[in-house]
């Protein structure tokens, strides 16, 4: 018997992963739905995301796993031109990010002293920093503040919602940190490792375009994984501890008012970091304490739907992302109906705004009505709205995605060395090896083979 904890997408794909192989278990959910932070639903025509928006087809495990599911010919993809549209808030000017040199040339997101630095990137020695850099440090030390500023930052706050300063380079953008330790550059490394990457994606047979939804959206990829399992999940199922003794795991959890164990030797945990922390403290210690370190900031998903011609703002576009100076009261803004128009009526609008994370957890303090009304005087100006909302709607995340921060080497070392010692207890959580949803198709997916 397998225990898998936790109904979101990684436990989902670790439970779809035994099912496939005949292996016996069972998946407790202390939530009246699986699936976590990717949930959808449909008011007055449009497709609101209440947590992701997009997934990416970036692995072979993701790709695989929609192709089993007979997902694949519901797959919708972006429109073309908005998805490549990308935009940063500079100064209270909306500025294209350019694609290209020429448009880097002509950006005013770019000063002269800033394009000379990143041709002179290539030149600059490997420096000898700890191996855990900030990732702030990092991109200052190789590229400069204004690309830090103007660029980084914007999109790991989009990504993560954290704080650059905190967050490990290692960690949360691995490939450029790869890049200058293999190759001694940035640039030149990236050249090297996308070329490698894209022989790669094109061996297992991955898509050029690589984000997806689906018509009524993501829900729709957990609605087909709990099909295939739910004889195996057991509803407001809440894990109260788990006790380790003679290769066994009891787990005792609480259903419908019934206190109830579960004695099984192996243990797939999909639970975040928190959950994990408080079960694993009396035969984990220091599991616990390391995993009790990791942070996670707030997060909301704010959606506003209106008349398309009551918005000034006409470029077709993914998104606006902001940065610290802006002093706006979100952290970026996606333009659902633009790269996914069928997420809205003809001549409708539908724009998710993300707040919090942690450059402004205190707005996740204020109700519904205060963050309605600062985003709405915000929105106004900023991208010409006018008239009224169609559809206002808030989703609110306490705890909303965890950072990965500098120190988080020596948390990856303690769950390491758990692992190492419990062989039949897994991990498949996005506090570990990727935060994403692929990556955590990946890692449930991996989790349920390794314990075959």
């Amino acid at each position: 018997m397998i225990a898998i904890l936790g109904g979101g997408i990684s436990g989902l794909s670790a439970a779809f992963e035994l099912k496939k192989a005949g292996k016996e278990f069972i998946l407790l959910e202390a939530n009246p739905s699986v699936g976590g932070k990717i949930q959808s639903s449909q008011q007055l025509g449009f497709t609101l995301e209440h947590g992701p928006n997009t997934v990416l087809i970036n692995n072979a495990e993701t790709k695989k796993l929609i192709e089993e599911l007979g997902l694949w010919e519901k797959l919708i993809f972006p429109e073309e031109k908005a998805s490549s549209n990308r935009f940063v808030l500079k100064n209270g000017s909306i500025e294209p990010f350019p694609s290209g040199l020429k448009k880097m040339l002509q950006s005013k997101l770019f000063s002269f002293s800033t394009l000379l630095s990143i041709l002179k990137e290539p030149f600059n020695k490997t420096s000898s920093a700890t191996e855990d850099e900030s990732l702030a440090a990092f991109i200052e030390r190789r590229l400069g503040k204004q690309i830090l500023d103007d660029f980084i930052t914007p999109f790991v706050t989009g990504i993560y919602a954290g704080d650059p300063y905190k967050m490990s380079a290692k960690y949360t953008m691995n490939l450029i940190k790869e890049a200058e330790e293999k190759h001694g550059s940035i640039i030149k490394g990236m050249m090297k490792i996308m070329k490698a990457k894209k022989i790669e994606n094109e061996t297992i047979g991955l898509p050029k375009q690589k984000i997806f939804t689906f018509k009524n959206g993501l829900q729709e990829l957990i609605s087909a994984l709990y099909k295939t399992i739910e004889q195996e999940v057991q509803w407001g199922a809440k894990c109260t501890k788990i006790e380790h003794s003679n290769q066994n795991y009891t787990i005792h959890y609480e259903q419908n008012g019934e206190e109830k164990t579960l004695v099984t030797t192996h243990v797939i945990s999909a639970l975040p970091a928190f959950a994990l922390a408080e079960l694993a403290h009396n035969f984990a210690f220091g599991l616990s304490t390391s995993l009790s370190k990791i942070n996670y900031v707030p997060a909301m998903a704010v959606h506003f739907a209106f008349d398309s011609k009551n918005m000034a703002f006409k470029e077709k576009a993914f998104g606006i992302l902001s940065r610290n100076e802006e002093k706006v009261p979100f952290l970026g803004i996606l333009f659902n109906s633009h790269f996914f128009p069928h997420t809205a009526p003809n001549g409708k609008d539908l724009i998710t705004v993300i707040c919090g994370g942690a450059r402004y957890p205190e707005i996740a303090g204020k109700s519904d009505e205060e963050v309605f009304e600062e985003l709405n005087t915000c929105l106004r100006d900023l991208l010409g709205l006018s008239g009224n909302f169609d559809l206002k709607h808030i989703v609110r995340w306490k705890r909303g995605i965890p950072q990965y921060e500098v120190g988080y080497k020596t948390i990856e070392s303690e769950i390491d060395l758990f692992l190492g010692a419990h062989h039949n207890f897994k991990i498949a959580a996005n506090f570990y090896k990727g935060i994403s949803v692929s990556d955590c198709i990946k890692n449930g997916s991996l989790a349920a083979q390794s314990l075959m």
